[in-house]
């Protein structure tokens, strides 16, 4: 193995499991963020996690390494930032959408 190709697996470790890793336990803190935005609304609902977008948002980390790993090494195509774009819809949807309380069932 050379030193790039060193580099380029020490960089995606990072990016595919101490990034994610480091925004769930930020999200999940008791401490306030210092940016002030709550990322564990793009994965939970009512207070729990959601596996619908625990499964989108995992998919789309994964393509966006992806894109990155093309970018880095000249293969990519307009395509492929076509379809990276769609993912933006459904998580920038969740993003803005107004916050709603739960319901409260009584038995």
């Amino acid at each position: 193995m050379t030193i790039n190709e060193q580099l380029y697996v020490s960089v995606f470790f990072v990016l595919y499991f101490f990034v994610p890793a480091l925004l769930v336990w930020a999200s999940q803190s008791e401490r306030p963020s210092m940016s002030g935005v709550d990322l564990s609304a793009l994965w939970t609902h009512n207070n729990r996690p959601d596996k619908f977008a625990v499964i989108i948002l995992g998919t789309w980390w994964i393509h966006s390494c992806t894109i990155i790993l093309w970018t880095l090494k000249g293969t990519i195509s307009t395509t492929d930032y076509a379809t990276y774009m769609g993912w933006a819809i459904p998580i920038i949807a969740k993003m803005f959408a107004p916050q709603t309380e739960p319901v409260e069932h009584k038995p």
